[in-house]
């Protein structure tokens, strides 16, 4: 289905509607665009990074970026037009009579040539869908519960997807039917979805309609802001309803409050030799804000083919680092991420990698915030970004163009750039090396955890298998043994393929230097070494057993003993795994200490007696 249909010009009011806010704003968000520094008194205990340095940096671009609102269009069923726009476009998706393997269908073609903000090179249509979303008129009893699914509901609603999606010029196919990437550097797709409380959820409970009843727009774009992305919703939501021959939405009642952010990111492309320079600098900054205290700290790494593929740190409480505004905000969860993408793009600029800063979100108890703030939250993600451009080495010449992104003709801003960086990572990493000492010294004359650490810190990165081979230890004990000092935030585990490396690079070259001191004459060889005798004490052990088992067997034999397994058990339960101490790989002292904190019951350790009446008078 077609449309050339010109679009109508809808009058929403976008200026900020309430005066009070615009304060707020302003407290946060100054007319330079500089943003306050962090008040020394606000929890100064936790703040590491307190001074600042002021420097003329580049602007980032906005990138992808996601808005929320509501009209309350869904009127007493008594009045004329009391139909929500939700409704209207749920009915003009009946009339197209289409199963669910055609969708998307296609209700408006060429839209590149309707939009400015779309790409004449990049030719698309507009295309709607359909899915299945999270209420419905009725639950089923027997199933609906806290945990319940859609299964549960009765009479399930739907939500409709309107996305811009590029088509192939020569065979007509949507980006859909395709297997290869088609995409276009500008995105659009918005999510209608009801919003009326007589509905019901999987658990049973009603629908709850914050911003009033009607239609929900959940809407995600790319190079743009809170204004552009609602204008953008208005003429593809308009151009739809034409399409459908469906009554537009009535932008009239339009609840601003319902105005949210739920996605914003800005973002820096650089050359492709800076990528460690830059991991590394997120992996300081994960460091210090496992350091800087309480709060929610999260991140992961991918490597392919031995090049870091992304690296990301998401946290509730960067102000730890010094940054601010938004970085201040109770339940406001923030990102750094620097990522390239896989295969070669048709674009070679494209081909370049990204440090990008995020809004990831905030807690239960906190709401999105208004697309009014979105400046000052910007302004947070830009003095993010930029400080770990600035501490990466990345100058003007190594900033890369892509398609909307100009380095050199972006504004220059003035940003303020946390100071004290280098030493805050040292005092974090001190910590960890103080708990690095405190394992390896007290292993009570073994060196597992030091043959362990050492070859982790001498290889810069290597697998579970390979630790195994190097120090003898099974590779269940050597993942029990890294998981350790994941918890103490010492090592990290990389994704595709896993792979152990030290927290950051000072850590790894500090922690070499002491495990040095500890065993100065010691290398990989003796490691190896100590690795194969490990494994010849292992089968030895076995061999014993094995031998025992049978002598045991024997004599029983010979006896005429008919006693059952159980008997010879002791009641042992047949599937338990037991083992002999020299082979669960533990020291004296630690399983002592095992027992003390109950983390071994008492009934799961066996020790014979006889030959130590000394020791064990009752035995």
């Amino acid at each position: 289905m077609s449309a050339d249909v010109p679009t109508q010009t809808a009058s929403v009011s976008l200026d900020d509607a309430d005066p009070q806010q615009s304060a707020h704003m302003a407290h946060d968000y100054t007319k330079s665009g500089r943003l306050a520094p962090v008040p020394d008194e606000d929890a100064e205990h936790e703040v590491l990074l307190k001074d600042y340095d002021e420097l003329d940096y580049p602007d980032p671009i906005e990138h992808g970026h996601g808005i929320q609102a509501v009209l309350e269009d869904l009127l007493d069923e008594d009045e004329d037009d009391s139909e929500s726009f939700y409704t209207r476009l749920f009915e003009g998706w009946q009339n197209l009579d289409i199963e669910p393997e055609e969708e998307p269908v296609v209700l408006a073609e060429d839209v590149h040539d309707q939009f400015d903000w779309l790409h004449d090179d990049y030719p698309a249509h507009l295309v709607l869908s359909s899915k299945g979303w999270m209420v419905g008129r009725d639950v089923d009893d027997d199933l609906a519960g806290p945990n319940a699914g859609a299964e549960a509901l009765i009479s399930q609603y739907y939500e409709y997807n309107l996305s811009v999606m590029r088509y192939d010029e020569d065979s007509g196919k949507l980006a859909a039917d395709l297997d290869g990437n088609l995409r276009a550097p500008v995105s659009y797709q918005c999510w209608v979805q009801p919003q009326d409380e007589n509905l019901v959820r999987p658990s049973g409970d009603p629908m709850v309609c914050q911003h009033g009843e009607g239609s929900r727009f959940k809407t995600q774009t790319t190079y743009a802001g809170s204004k552009e992305s609602l204008v953008r919703t208005v003429q593809i939501t308009n151009l739809a309803a034409t399409a459908l021959g469906v009554e537009r939405p009535d932008w009239s009642t339009f609840n601003r409050d319902s105005w949210k952010v739920w996605k914003g990111e800005v973002h820096h492309r650089f050359a492709s030799e800076m990528m460690d320079a830059v991991v590394q600098r997120l992996r300081e900054a994960k460091s210090m804000l496992e350091y800087g205290g309480r709060g929610d700290v999260d991140g992961d790494s991918t490597m392919r083919e031995g090049m870091f593929v992304e690296e990301m740190v998401r946290s509730d409480r960067w102000n730890v680092l010094g940054f601010n505004a938004f970085a201040q905000r109770e339940g406001i969860e923030l990102g750094l991420k620097v990522y390239r993408i896989n295969g070669s793009p048709r674009d070679d600029r494209l081909s370049e990698p990204k440090l990008e800063a995020f809004f990831a979100g905030t807690d239960h108890d906190t709401e999105l915030p208004h697309a009014d703030e979105w400046a000052a939250l910007r302004a947070t993600l830009r003095q993010m970004a930029s400080t770990v451009a600035v501490r990466s080495g990345l100058n003007l010449g190594l900033l890369r163009e892509d398609d909307y992104y100009e380095p050199r003709d972006r504004e220059r801003i003035d940003t303020l750039v946390p100071t004290g960086w280098r030493a805050a990572v040292q005092e974090a990493n001190e910590t960890r090396l103080r708990r690095i000492l405190n394992t390896v010294y007290g292993q009570s004359g073994t060196q597992s955890k030091w043959d362990l650490l050492y070859a982790v810190a001498t290889m810069n990165g290597t697998r579970y298998e390979e630790l195994a081979e190097i120090t003898g230890f099974t590779e269940d004990y050597v993942q029990e043994m890294v998981g350790e000092f994941v918890e103490d935030d010492v090592l990290l585990r990389l994704s595709m393929p896993t792979l152990v490396v030290f927290n950051n690079e000072e850590l790894r070259l500090n922690a070499l230097d002491e495990l040095e001191a500890i065993h100065p004459d010691e290398d990989l060889k003796d490691i190896r070494e100590r690795g194969e005798q490990r494994r010849e004490d292992r089968q030895q052990a076995r061999e014993n057993r094995t031998s025992d088992a049978d002598a045991t067997d024997n004599t029983d034999a010979s006896t005429g003993d008919s006693s059952s397994a159980e008997d010879d058990d002791d009641g042992r339960d047949d599937a338990a795994n037991w083992e002999t101490f020299a082979d669960v790989h533990l020291t004296g002292e630690q399983l002592g200490a095992a027992l003390d904190r109950d983390h071994i019951d008492g009934d799961h350790v066996e020790i014979r007696t006889d030959p130590y009446p000394a020791i064990f008078t009752g035995g």
